[in-house]
């Protein structure tokens, strides 16, 4: 047994597999914030949608789920549509 194999329990080729699997294949843990603009140090700032109406939530997914975008997005979009109209 080599030295990986006693620390780890894998075989030298099961390392190499994970390691280049997770090298070639990032996740993410939680919601990327910069793809939602959410810049380094401004969380704080944002808003948390977690007092949302039920209706609210239902339509927002809905809407996500039809246009095959995040509820993110559709929120995006609302609010420029808003702001477009002047209102």
């Amino acid at each position: 047994m080599t030295d990986i194999e006693i620390k780890t329990g894998m075989t030298d080729a099961e390392c190499v597999r994970l390691d280049k699997y997770y090298t070639e294949n990032t996740f993410e843990l939680g919601p990327n914030l910069l793809k939602q603009g959410i810049k380094p140090g401004e969380v704080r700032n944002t808003l948390l949608l977690k007092n949302v109406d039920r209706d609210v939530i239902e339509y927002l997914r809905s809407q996500a789920v039809a246009m095959h975008k995040s509820q993110t997005a559709i929120i995006n979009d609302l609010v420029h549509e808003k702001l477009a109209v002047g209102g």
